[in-house]
């Protein structure tokens, strides 16, 4: 296995990564290119101090300007940023608010997620500081508009990590953090009229991405605050086991095919954390993680300037053609990179 950089990109975010369409973003322009055709689609910036840091990717990092979701669905855009949700009808070429968030600015990349029947979801992920309640959004006309479908009470826990579709089950799996009793994985229907917790809200639960297989679902831990493993969950029994032991955290993964998938560690503050590089993992087996390449963090604070962070793309990738996206990396900062994995 081995990793080789094909091509490098001027672009903070690669959102959608699919065939010939290609969706990034860079401060508030987002890039919907598909057939050899791009869009440039301008979400509005009232702020004239915004604007200015806007064209600097010092201040855009540090003040978090470069930080948006973009969810590509049946060719047209749920974007979210500085705490409004957009629809984006690539046809008419019109952008359209939607939805006002109540405590965050922004989402975890690839916590959006969608149903068979068009059903689309996510939560809340901001920094709660105060412990209020915390929303879960549907739609139900592809993003046109939104409904809160369920809402954590206050003193739950702090945020919502992301929202998944179990094919095996037809249920949306949730995951939510932080600390102490507020790592959990909720299992519900379509409706949240029937949800179920699992766990017991310490750091073994605390994760960001979820894998479903037929007899078991697989988790990343996500904690600075102890070491993190992979974690395999028994649909049967609701017995978890203990895999192997990472580097960091993992925020986010990306399957490439069944058996095959990429995980990303993050360069945090903790004694989770083992070195000072973000790793770069893969998996044919989902047992055994393998590192194929590490990044180094950059030498800014990580209190004001971000974590190292390797994020991916949505859409169906091959280890050919992958790409993937960096934050304070040393050399890579605001950078994306299409790499052959094979």
């Amino acid at each position: 296995m081995h990793f080789k950089i094909v091509k490098k990109l001027n672009k903070e975010i690669i959102h959608f990564a699919e065939n010939d369409i290609l969706i990034s973003s860079t401060y508030n322009s987002i890039y919907y290119k598909s057939n050899n055709l791009e869009q440039n689609i301008k979400i509005p910036e009232a702020s004239i101090i915004k604007r200015f840091f806007g064209l600097f990717r010092i201040s855009r990092r540090l003040l978090r300007l470069d930080k948006c979701n973009v969810f590509y669905h049946k060719k047209n855009l749920v974007i979210i940023r500085q705490g409004m949700v957009y629809y984006y009808d690539h046809l008419t070429q019109k952008l359209e608010e939607t939805l006002k968030l109540r405590n965050c600015r922004n989402v975890m990349h690839q916590s959006i997620n969608s149903t068979p029947e068009g059903y689309i979801y996510f939560g809340e992920y901001g920094a709660n500081d105060a412990r209020g309640t915390v929303p879960i959004y549907r739609s139900i006309d592809d993003g046109k508009s939104w409904e809160e479908i369920y809402t954590f009470p206050a003193k739950s826990i702090k945020h919502v990590h992301g929202c998944y579709y179990d094919k095996f089950t037809d249920k949306i799996w949730v995951c939510t953090g932080d600390f102490k009793d507020e790592s959990w994985i909720l299992i519900a229907n379509k409706d949240f009229t029937e949800v179920k917790k699992i766990g017991d809200g310490q750091q073994k639960y605390r994760t960001c991405s979820i894998i479903f297989t037929e007899d078991k679902v697989h988790w990343l831990m996500d904690s600075p605050i102890e070491p993190s493993y992979h974690i395999i969950f028994d649909r049967k029994t609701e017995a978890i086991e203990i895999g192997q032991k990472l580097m960091g955290p993992a925020w986010y993964t990306k399957k490439i095919d069944e058996n095959t998938y990429l995980a990303g560690t993050t360069r945090e503050i903790g004694p989770g954390v083992l070195d000072n590089n973000a790793h770069l993992y893969i998996t044919k087996d989902l047992k055994n993680w393998e590192i194929i390449k590490q990044f180094e963090k950059d030498n800014l604070t990580m209190k004001y300037f971000k974590f190292g962070v390797i994020g991916f793309a949505d859409g169906k990738q091959s280890l050919e053609e992958v790409y993937i996206f960096l934050e304070a990396l040393k050399g890579l900062d605001g950078k994306s990179l299409l790499c052959n994995l094979s």
